[in-house]
């Protein structure tokens, strides 16, 4: 796992053996809205449901399916679905996408979990169903670490701090001019916690919070860019194949786990049309300013400072600008979504 990420695991989860001690105040109880205590609510993690392609393709009016082998391809009159047996990673429309678990071969056939269908491909697939509750208002931005959390530091001298809110003041300088109102979690080099951020843009009623980051890794050959989203309640992240006891819990924020994968795909398409970029996909995992989120979320891995060409990339300010184009583009692009959506269920 790289470094920035294993920076940031140290904020969701306790060790294992802490788990024990914990288990009761995690999922026992947690602060009620008038100060008392309240049940969390946590996952089923009994087996999950499934359903054969081929009833996927009838069911929901495929127009054609290809399958050579473990590749299968579904297809739409606009969309196409790229899958693979065994394999959780999928693309669609060429954009790489995590689902929850992986393609499993029963009875003959290739099945794909009901979540899958559910919280992946029918909201991608008809985001007006999707999107008709969510709002469109206020853009959070949140510029990563800051004071002394540097995050990551690529060997020319660029720091992860810096060059987080230089990006997001200039994604904000662009959504200001389609008069969206975009606020930043910080505007200076200062220190502030996970929670404080999210807590922000709660506080603001936000309908869109972005978090900015770049990535590192322990060697100098992964590059690309990577949007993390909040995995729904028992399943587990993309960087862990294991459930785990804290995979379970329910948090506020897996509301929106339909709007999510709309707003997490289309950020990563955006970004990978202005930039030329590696794909390295729309990935899950439980951060804690996504599970904290009370709006649509996600985290955005803008390249890597360990790769010495991608470091190179970033340190133009011709490259940044595709970036901040690229995240505001998504972005706008989203809204545009949630607006349509709204209209069409009035």
């Amino acid at each position: 796992m790289h470094a920035a990420l294993m920076m940031r695991k140290k904020h969701l989860q306790l060790k294992p053996a802490a788990m024990a001690g914990a288990l009761a105040l995690a999922f026992a109880t947690a602060p009620g809205p008038a100060g008392g205590a309240a049940m969390k609510s946590y996952a089923d993690v009994s087996p999950k449901k499934t359903i054969s392609l081929h009833t996927l393709e009838e069911k929901y009016d495929f127009i054609s399916s290809t399958v050579r082998g473990k590749h299968i391809t579904l297809r739409t009159k606009f969309n196409t679905i790229n899958l693979e047996g065994d394999s959780r990673r999928i693309t669609f429309n060429g954009v790489a996408v995590w689902l929850n678990g992986p393609i499993g071969r029963r009875w003959g056939s290739w099945h794909i979990l009901q979540a899958d269908v559910d919280r992946t491909l029918l909201p991608l697939l008809n985001p007006n169903g999707a999107l008709a509750a969510e709002d469109f208002r206020i853009v959070t931005l949140d510029p990563g670490h800051g004071g002394s959390d540097q995050g990551a530091c690529a060997r020319s001298g660029l720091v992860e701090k810096k060059l987080t809110l230089d990006l997001a003041k200039k994604v904000r300088a662009i959504l200001l001019r389609y008069r969206i109102d975009a606020r930043l979690t910080r505007n200076a080099d200062r220190q502030l916690e996970l929670e404080d951020r999210t807590a922000l843009a709660n506080g603001w009623k936000s309908s869109v919070f972005v978090s900015l980051h770049f990535n590192s890794a322990g060697n100098t050959d992964p590059s690309g860019i990577e949007t993390h989203i909040l995995p729904p309640a028992g399943y587990p992240s993309t960087a862990n194949n294991s459930l785990g006891v804290y995979d379970q819990v329910s948090y506020a924020a897996n509301r929106h786990d339909r709007a999510n994968i709309i707003l997490g795909y289309t950020l990563q398409k955006s970004l990978l049309r202005h930039t030329g970029a590696e794909d390295r996909g729309v990935r899950r995992s439980r951060f804690v300013v996504l599970k904290s989120s009370s709006s649509p979320a996600c985290l955005v891995e803008c390249g890597f400072l360990s790769n010495r060409a991608e470091a190179g990339d970033i340190a133009t300010s011709a490259h940044m600008d595709k970036l901040a184009r690229g995240i505001a583009e998504g972005i706008l692009s989203y809204l545009n979504s949630v607006e349509r959506a709204r209209a069409a269920n009035r």
